[in-house]
């Protein structure tokens, strides 16, 4: 007869120190002000703890320590919660499961793996629930939640901060969270790359007095690219040390790369269109890219800020980019790479020069790519484990960026470029405006230039209507 298999001990230990009234000073928090609903449950913050062979309550691999401020009103009981990631744990995170998530509930002695009672009246010296965790099998999140007990909804001032004990330096990161060498090697990268695109601003071109305007954007993508990553180096020493972002920091790293990327689709697009390769560019050409590109860049920087606040307190592994907020993101891509192969075809269709055509139908199909790093990442990371998602889509996207970025520098080489484009051969495309214009040199009259006679932007459309 076999005998019956012994439950498995809790992954969770609550040390004698869990109901002490101070707090000691903390790096990583999760803070602010939450509504509790009445009978209901709010998620605090959740975590990505570390996992050992031999974890165990004496050998924790993370530590979870909360401080309850104050609750208004300042009566009634309630429950601080943790839960984990396992299906038995893992219930249904809609607003109508929470508010029926009661605080004496068969569901909820079913999911938390800790609860410890707390009575709102105390709160005003603070009341800090304190507890390890030693995870034995693989990296886990765990989430801490306020069940009301009392009846009566409630607003509470709270700090919660989660830390992975074993991890070093690191010990402030949850474990999905993407590291410090990720962030070196693309730091590199992106600094190499921007050496690069700098020699090739500074080398003078043999026919062009000036540098055209498209490596001028170039540059300016590929040094928002430099200066973005070196925010994200510089915000994930910050959090290193201090357990939470550095506002400004993060915003800058998102500002900014999100401002390299949406450069590079903007230059893509131009090249579409067949500027600098079909037909000269010009000012109204950028006025028009910037009234599109410049509207979705401000919505999907702004989105992705939003929903990745709100992932935060909610209960799921998964990242900002398998919520609705994350498709709506997705889709913006998707939308322009639509807009994109529409121009691609178009200025293919219209072209008669072989070379262009050849251009346009390998290396503008080549460049599409750039306008799928997002929505590859995000399929890519879901064939991988929940904790390593979010550092799956880093490596990918920067890598496909950065790969995309070369492509444009090494086709754009001052006196060496691809022969489809015409900014710097002698030739009606190339002086007309390669040299200087009402882009560079607003206001000032238009030097001669070396070559047998000057073309203007109108003569060289007169004669193209004339060809016609």
């Amino acid at each position: 007869m076999q005998q019956p298999k012994t439950p498995p001990k809790p992954r969770v230990h609550a040390p004698e120190t869990s109901k002490r009234r101070t707090l000691r000073p903390v790096k990583a928090w999760t803070r602010g002000s939450i509504e509790v609903p009445a009978g209901g449950a709010v998620f605090l913050a959740k975590f990505c703890f570390d996992w050992r062979p031999d974890a165990s309550s004496t050998n924790a691999v993370g530590k979870i320590e909360a401080t309850l401020h104050s609750s208004k009103p300042a009566e009634g009981l309630m429950k601080f919660v943790l839960f984990d990631d396992e299906a038995k744990s893992y219930p249904d995170a809609s607003d109508a499961a929470l508010r029926a998530f009661g605080c004496e509930s068969e569901r909820l002695k079913r999911a938390a793996r800790w609860t410890q009672v707390i009575n709102a009246s105390e709160l005003v010296s603070g009341k800090t629930p304190f507890a390890d965790i030693y995870e034995k099998i693989r990296p886990r999140w765990w989430y801490a939640a306020i069940v009301d007990c009392s009846g009566h909804p409630r607003t509470i001032d709270y700090n919660v901060h989660m830390t992975n004990v074993k991890l070093g330096f690191l010990a402030e990161f949850s474990f999905d969270r993407v590291g410090l060498v990720g962030v070196y090697i693309f730091m590199g990268a992106y600094s190499f790359l921007a050496a690069c695109q700098l020699m090739a601003l500074l080398k003078r071109s043999t026919s062009a007095k000036t540098q055209h305007p498209i490596r001028l954007m170039l540059g300016i993508c590929v040094g928002a690219a430099a200066v973005g990553t070196l925010c994200v180096l510089l915000n994930t020493l910050w959090y290193a040390y201090h357990g939470e972002d550095q506002d400004n920091l993060y915003m800058a790293a998102k500002l900014l790369k999100a401002g390299s990327k949406y450069t590079l689709l903007a230059i893509l697009l131009l090249l579409a269109r067949g500027r600098c390769i079909s037909v000269p560019l010009h000012v109204r050409d950028l006025l028009q890219e910037a009234r599109i590109l410049v509207p979705l860049y401000i919505a999907s920087v702004t989105l992705e800020v939003w929903g990745e606040f709100a992932q935060s307190r909610t209960y799921t592994t998964d990242s900002v980019y398998r919520t609705y907020i994350g498709d709506v993101i997705i889709c913006i891509d998707i939308l322009i790479l639509a807009l994109y192969l529409r121009n691609l075809c178009r200025s293919w269709s219209a072209e008669t020069d072989t070379p262009k055509r050849i251009f346009y139908r390998t290396w503008g199909l080549t460049y599409s790519g750039a306008f799928l790093l997002l929505p590859i990442s995000v399929v890519i990371s879901q064939c991988v484990a929940p904790w390593v998602r979010s550092e799956v889509i880093f490596f990918v996207s920067n890598t496909t960026h950065c790969f995309f970025l070369g492509l444009l520098i090494i086709g754009l080489w001052p006196d060496y470029a691809q022969p489809a484009f015409c900014i710097d051969h002698p030739s009606a495309l190339a002086t007309t405006f390669g040299v200087k214009t009402e882009l560079l040199t607003a206001g000032e009259q238009r030097e001669e230039l070396d070559g047998p006679k000057e073309l203007s932007w109108r003569g060289w459309q007169g004669d193209m209507e004339l060809k016609a």
